[in-house]
């Protein structure tokens, strides 16, 4: 199943673990299966006092 979330988009994402397990701060340990990821830019925690916060976009440019 191919699921995508604003994951992508929050600076608590990690590396993934063996190369396919999402992780994060909120989840080191990889991102239950029946996790929700439904409206993460609103939720104010994941998971350990942890939720989205998104990244800084260095693309921007300056005035």
């Amino acid at each position: 199943m191919i699921c995508i979330t604003d994951c992508s988009e929050c600076k608590n994402r990690l590396p993934k673990i063996d190369g396919w397990r999402s992780c994060c701060k909120a989840f080191p340990d990889g991102v239950p299966l029946d996790f929700d990821f439904s409206n993460l830019r609103e939720r104010k925690e994941c998971n350990n006092g942890i939720g989205f916060e998104p990244k800084e976009n260095i693309d921007k440019p300056s005035k």
